[in-house]
């Protein structure tokens, strides 16, 4: 079943947002052919196409088997392309996000006041040679290579880098070597608690090419002032990502002037000490984190009902109904989302939830599209 949620703003265009998974069958090429059929059905009757297809997300059970069949289904599309290993916490072999904006091109958005960048594991996949071996290296690369690809079009990861998904292959091993990359990579580029870093989510995921431990989507828009950008924090509920050593921002709040955006960063069941509460209980701690969650919307003039997207990690699938009737308490009836078994950075964090709000705004800024 595929479900949708869409924003309308007076002046610009429509935000329509996808979320649903496969029905099991023998293989994966029935599960991933009916899943792009029911999609195909959804789009249809929501008035997108794949001319309004801005993101497509793929999380699969078996990348490195899957990848390349689920590939060749996809050619000639336009949009940006993810593929993660993470497979459905329902068992499903494949489960799909999409977001799609009417009356947009994928390259430029609202002519020449915005240029959206984002960029995806899929078009850089299998550049190495495998010379680079441990998550360090490879969160280095992947940062270094943004940044080339950011200078060609006169834009830098530490101006223009609002949201990045981080995917790490045994992430209760690799994942400080990532962090240290990352935050030495920031030092170079002078990214600082003082100034800002990059709402982002960290999670466990694997690649389609085995020998990657990591692997980054990011999301870069140039022609913003910087009135347009605020970052969340909900420091009565969380504390600042840089008192445990890691860093990103909770959340980033964009103002386009039809509309706000909200870039939601992977949050778990944490307090403003940085401590993990609820150890062992996955449905207080989903509670958690619906109260921080909530802390940060509210933070940039929104609340859980302009909540739009969303993705779940667990830790153990068996968790999926407790978090489920959570979830269904507090988030919009419509909201899609997918739950996906992909732990999360610490072994005591059962469970994580990052997500994209719309909302309205009357300010003086350029609209989206």
């Amino acid at each position: 079943m595929i479900k949708k949620s869409f924003f309308q703003s007076e002046k610009g265009c429509e935000e329509v947002f996808f979320a649903g998974e496969s029905i099991a069958a023998e293989d994966f090429q029935k599960e991933a052919a009916f899943l792009l059929q029911e999609y195909e059905k959804s789009l249809s009757a929501n008035g997108c196409s794949e001319e309004s297809e801005f993101l497509l997300r793929f999380h699969l059970s078996d990348i490195a088997n899957q990848g390349h069949f689920l590939r060749d289904l996809l050619k000639g599309r336009k949009s940006f392309i993810s593929m993660v290993g993470q497979p459905p916490a329902s068992h499903a072999r494949i489960a799909l996000e999409a977001w799609h904006i009417k009356g947009m091109k994928k390259e430029v958005l609202a002519e020449g006041a915005y240029k959206v960048n984002w960029k995806d594991y899929c078009a850089i996949l299998f550049r190495q040679e495998k010379t680079l071996c441990g998550s360090y290296e490879q969160m280095q690369e992947e940062f270094t290579s943004l940044q080339k690809l950011l200078q060609k079009e006169n834009a830098c990861v530490e101006k223009n880098t609002l949201r990045t998904w981080i995917y790490c292959k045994d992430v209760d091993n690799n994942y400080a070597g990532l962090v240290k990359a990352r935050n030495d990579f920031f030092d170079t580029v002078g990214l600082t608690k003082e100034n800002h870093f990059i709402t982002s989510t960290g999670i466990a995921g694997e690649c389609e090419d085995p020998s990657r431990v990591v692997q980054m989507d990011s999301c870069s828009f140039t022609g913003m002032a910087d009135a347009q950008i605020q970052h969340l924090y909900a420091l009565e509920n969380l504390s600042s990502t840089a008192l445990y050593g890691v860093r990103f921002e909770r959340g980033t709040k964009i103002s386009f002037g039809d509309r706000n955006h909200y870039y939601i960063s992977g949050t778990a069941s944490i307090d403003k000490e940085g401590n993990v509460l609820y150890l062992y209980d996955v449905e207080k701690q989903t509670e958690r984190i619906m109260e921080n969650l909530s802390a940060l919307m509210k933070e940039g003039g929104g609340s859980l009902q302009d909540l739009k997207l969303a993705t779940v990690y667990l830790r153990d699938p068996a968790d999926t109904f407790i978090v489920e009737k959570v979830i269904q308490k507090h988030f919009p009836e419509s909201l899609p989302y997918v739950i996906l078994k992909a732990p999360v950075c610490r072994p005591a964090w059962l469970v994580e939830i990052e997500c994209i709000g719309v909302n309205h705004d009357q300010k003086s800024f350029p609209p989206l599209a």
